[in-house]
């Protein structure tokens, strides 16, 4: 684990997923990040980093971020093949991923 300050918090996984409070529909299923990093913007702080490269994601690769402020759980994986094979037990039995 990283340092208490909201600022400096070091993730120790490559993969962030994180779950929002009041999330629309299209995004329940949590949002993931690789190489996530926290930075403050416009006076706020984030956690920023990719998407994952996922063949079926059009925003697969591209920069995003998420409001700590709005993030009410967080899950961490080693790297994107942990996430990867994760996420795809959870599909093959039947749970929601978004």
């Amino acid at each position: 684990m990283g340092k208490a300050d909201n600022t400096t918090y070091h993730f120790e996984g490559e993969v962030l997923l994180v779950y929002l409070m009041n999330a629309s529909e299209g995004f329940t299923g949590g949002i993931a990040i690789k190489k996530p990093r926290i930075r403050e913007l416009f006076g706020r702080v984030f956690v920023v980093g990719e998407v994952p490269a996922d063949i079926n994601d059009w925003a697969s690769g591209l920069k995003t971020a998420v409001a700590v402020d709005q993030i009410v759980h967080f899950l961490e994986f080693a790297d994107e093949k942990e996430y990867f094979q994760r996420i795809s037990s959870i599909n093959c039995s039947g749970g929601l991923v978004s």
